[in-house]
């Protein structure tokens, strides 16, 4: 599949997870009766990424930019992130529906039936008063917008709890870690690895043994 894209020869590409929470588990994950980091889980998608990752990383020469590894590269690498997937950076996107309708972005209509609106217009309203509506300011929140247990997690600069989306359960809303937890943990080690075995081939001086 990387490869048929690369036969496009295009510029940059991204990797997306499918839209999935706790109450509806992508496929492949099973539910399960509360959700968290309490269980080892299996990684099916952090297992197809980390391999994906090694095809790019392995290439030689950059071939493409793909977005979600070269987000969380920089977080390991101290920088902050500029997508919602992954990082504490907050969120800086709003949607205007076609009939001037204020909403919050459009995946959060995978949680339930009209999660992303504020009832707010462009009519009416101005951005700074979106920026103020309850489900906007908790995406302001970095760290601590996070759960706790996503909080005493050694990889969470750099996953940011995952898409806020994936963190959702029926009942008690979003402050939960992503149903992604275990995959996005494999994939960010495989990476900070990858990272340190480059730095260490290449002599640098003060390169760590591991990043985690």
């Amino acid at each position: 599949m990387y490869g048929s894209l690369l036969d496009l020869a295009p510029p940059g590409v991204d990797f997306l997870l499918p839209h999935g929470n706790w109450g509806a588990p992508p496929p492949g994950i099973a539910a399960e009766e509360r959700p968290g980091r309490h269980r080892p889980r299996p990684t099916p998608y952090g297992d197809w990424l980390a391999a994906l990752f090694d095809a790019w990383w392995d290439a030689g020469r950059m071939c493409t930019r793909v977005r979600l590894f070269r987000e969380i590269a920089a977080l390991l690498l101290g920088l902050p992130s500029t997508a919602e997937a992954v990082g504490l950076s907050p969120l800086a996107a709003v949607v205007v529906d076609t009939d001037g309708a204020i909403e919050q972005v459009d995946s959060l209509k995978s949680a339930y039936a009209g999660a992303p609106a504020t009832g707010l217009d462009v009519f009416r309203h101005g951005f700074d008063q979106a920026l103020r509506h309850p489900g906007v300011a908790a995406r302001q929140l970095g760290l601590e917008g996070r759960s706790e247990e996503c909080r005493a997690c050694p990889v969470v600069r750099v996953c940011g709890g995952g898409n806020y989306v994936h963190r959702f359960a029926p009942g008690s809303g979003f402050l939960h870690p992503s149903v992604y937890c275990a995959d996005l943990e494999r994939l960010i080690r495989h990476i900070a690895d990858r990272l340190s075995a480059t730095a260490r081939a290449a002599h640098a001086p003060s390169a760590p043994n591991r990043l985690f």
